[in-house]
């Protein structure tokens, strides 16, 4: 079980889920009722951007689609970030900037 945390901007936590690695960690989100912001859905524009605090080993950044925008080395783009193929325990903390 790779259990996912995401924060707001402040690092309170507003909301958590059991990941698989089928999915976008935004889309994830959203689909546990966590008001993660989209917009491209294509890594093209940072309204989805997240800093990650713990478990970036278990992420890969570009699962759905290339990455379109630079970003830090702590960041990722949640709308095409997923868990790495075959990940199956773990944690995963992010923290949304936009939110």
């Amino acid at each position: 079980m790779v259990e996912v945390i995401i924060q707001d901007r402040m690092g309170e936590e507003k909301g958590k889920f059991t990941g698989n690695d089928e999915e976008s960690l935004g889309i994830m989100a959203q689909d546990e009722g966590i008001e993660l912001p989209f917009s491209c859905a294509a890594g093209a524009c940072r309204t989805c951007l997240c800093t990650v605090v713990e478990g970036a080993d278990l992420i890969d950044p570009e699962a759905i689609a290339p990455q379109q925008i630079p970003t830090e080395d702590t960041e990722i783009l949640s709308c095409i970030a997923a868990i790495k193929e075959g990940v199956t325990e773990g944690k995963i903390i992010l923290k949304a900037e936009n939110l």
